[in-house]
């Protein structure tokens, strides 16, 4: 078979629209050829784009999770030309681009979620959701040259999408230790707009339930694991002296009353030595001064009775009584 003609001129190196195309002089049966895949209805991209992938293409892959990143987001892109001035990416797809903490469920939905503030400029095509929203599209901000709502008003979207303790781990990186996207102010603000809206309840319960300063999605699900058991809630990455008033750092989940402090250990303690090694140090100086310390490890959370029976065990041992 002869090799494909090139392209027109003036066509996107990038994802294009087939109209352009052919206003251009490509012929249907050009944009037809192996070397163009169509990832959605009137668009197409280079035969080697990631866009041309969905998730059952990549559950064998060694790294799973990085190239399904790479897919949502060379998707977003191939979307991009279907979506005009009056729509931008929102819920999901927002969430994805703001690095904001998602469930796995919805991690490994590659659908694009775009807001319009108008119903018939909603595109009608598959494997691009739509949703009216007007005061979405009001918030949009830029990110990598990508309209998205901003990162409160993408909250407020992901109300019917998440459950409550999801829902409150993303408010939770909203606020977080370091460079926190929004203040709790902003949120409250949010939420108060949003009445009325579906998803407003279960907005305005996860609001009670945020705190700032955390930092991971992981301290939050312990945290509410915890509060969930009955017993008193901690306080959010507390600061830690040594013996001699040194500053140590900050602990995740602590009860100073009590001098007992919770620590969530992810992955990284398993595969960084160096990190465990400084772990390790930093919490010989927070027992020496008197803390006893509670550790819970990623396979651990999966039964929340047991992370709680250890932690009211050492409450118990440091005299709170409930």
């Amino acid at each position: 078979m002869p090799r494909p003609a090139p392209l027109p001129d003036g066509l996107s190196p990038g994802p294009f629209r087939s109209s352009t195309a052919r206003q251009l002089g490509a012929s249907a049966g050009r944009l037809r050829r192996s070397d163009l895949f169509k990832p959605f209805h009137g668009v197409r991209v280079a035969s080697t784009s990631l866009a041309r992938h969905d998730e059952a293409d990549l559950r064998e892959a060694d790294e799973y999770w990085r190239l399904l990143e790479a897919v949502a987001l060379a998707r977003v892109d191939a979307a991009l030309p279907l979506l005009g001035p009056h729509a931008v990416l929102s819920h999901t797809t927002a969430a994805r681009l703001q690095h904001l903490p998602l469930p796995l469920r919805l991690r490994r939905d590659l659908s694009v979620h775009v807001s319009v503030a108008k119903r018939e400029k909603r595109p009608q095509v598959a494997g691009i959701r739509s949703h009216l929203a007007p005061r979405d599209i009001r918030s949009a901000v830029v990110v990598d040259g990508r309209r998205v709502t901003s990162p409160v008003q993408t909250w407020c979207a992901l109300a019917p999408l998440l459950r409550l303790g999801e829902l409150v781990a993303v408010g939770d990186d909203l606020v977080r230790r370091i460079d926190p996207p929004a203040a709790t102010a902003e949120l409250r603000s949010a939420v108060q707009r949003s009445a009325g809206r579906h998803g407003a309840k279960k907005l305005r319960t996860a609001l009670e339930l945020v705190r700032p300063r955390t930092d991971s999605p992981k301290e939050t699900e312990l945290r509410l694991m915890l509060v969930d058991g009955l017993l008193p809630e901690p306080i959010v990455n507390h600061p830690l002296f040594d013996v001699r008033g040194d500053f140590v750092r900050h602990g995740d989940l602590a009860y100073p009353r009590h001098r007992v402090l919770v620590e969530y250990n992810g992955e990284q303690h398993r595969t960084d030595d160096a990190q465990f090694r400084l772990d390790t140090e930093q919490l010989e100086r927070i027992v020496a001064a008197g803390w006893l310390v509670v550790q819970v490890v990623k396979g651990q959370m999966s039964d929340p009775t047991a992370v709680t029976r250890r932690v009211r065990a050492a409450l118990l041992a440091r005299g709170w009584r409930p």
